[in-house]
């Protein structure tokens, strides 16, 4: 029966999930598909996505963007919805578009380098993973954003660290303001929020999977399994989430600083 056991458990764990809507945001390998996509919609459709919650439609958006006018409204535009309390989805969106555009220009003085402000925007979405998803009552999912934003933007964690102790401190307290002057308008995440466990448990249970190719060196099968359709995440009452939050904070700087080492 252990046997058993253990190895159901080992099949539910390896299963592959969908691309999402983060993973199309972070995705620094499709600049060609890019060129070729639909331009990037108006500020009013932008805002209509977002207002829906339709989280790969936005992503999907800004697949359509390239370097001429659209690039400049993508980048207004993500700036002033940040600053306005939008979510994580746009921190992995503005920090690989920051990115792009510094590694183009190479600027040599940090003050005017995008890549200083995509590091801060990717601290500030570290941030908004930490602090925002003691929320889920799932926690098994904002763990997969954090190993996400780590994985995909590694590139540019790579870059602050190179950076003199000043230079980190400087970006790292950037982050920190930013992230307490928008805490009061932030709303709760459903991004942060799926992916996890539970959200898997419910798509076995409804019966949304099928197998698909199990990638080379592994054994056995490998399962897709798709969010039954309506699938809400859940989250905690802010008696429970409060107390977590302000722990986070307490220990941000700390953990930013050994980070960046």
């Amino acid at each position: 029966m252990s046997f058993i056991l253990i190895v159901v458990l080992a099949l539910l764990f390896v299963m592959a999930p969908l691309v999402d809507a983060t993973e199309k945001a972070s995705d620094t390998t499709k600049s060609e598909t890019r060129l070729g996509a639909a331009p990037l919609p108006s500020d009013e459709l932008l805002d209509a996505l977002l207002a829906a919650r339709n989280w790969d439609g936005l992503a999907t958006a800004f697949e359509g963007v390239r370097s001429d006018g659209s690039l400049a409204r993508a980048l207004d535009w993500l700036d002033a919805r940040i600053n306005s309390g939008g979510g994580s989805l746009l921190g992995f969106l503005y920090s690989r578009f920051l990115w792009d555009v510094g590694s183009v220009q190479n600027v040599n003085d940090p003050d005017k380098d995008p890549r200083f402000r995509a590091g801060l925007m990717v601290l500030y979405t570290l941030q908004l993973i930490i602090i925002d998803g003691t929320k889920c009552a799932d926690q098994s999912a904002p763990g997969h954003r954090i190993d996400q934003l780590l994985a995909d933007y590694g590139p540019i964690i790579a870059y602050l660290k190179t950076k003199p102790a000043k230079f980190k401190a400087k970006v790292i307290d950037a982050a920190i303001a930013l992230e307490k002057r928008t805490a009061s308008l932030r709303k709760d995440d459903d991004v942060l929020c799926r992916g996890g466990l539970e959200e898997m448990m419910a798509g076995i249970e409804a019966g949304e999977t099928k197998e698909a190719p199990t990638p080379p060196g592994q054994v056995g099968k490998t399962i897709v399994v798709d969010p039954p359709p309506g699938y809400a995440p859940k989250f905690v009452a802010p008696e429970t989430y409060k107390p977590m939050q302000e722990k986070a904070r307490s220990e941000i700087r700390s953990d930013l600083l050994k980070m960046l080492q």
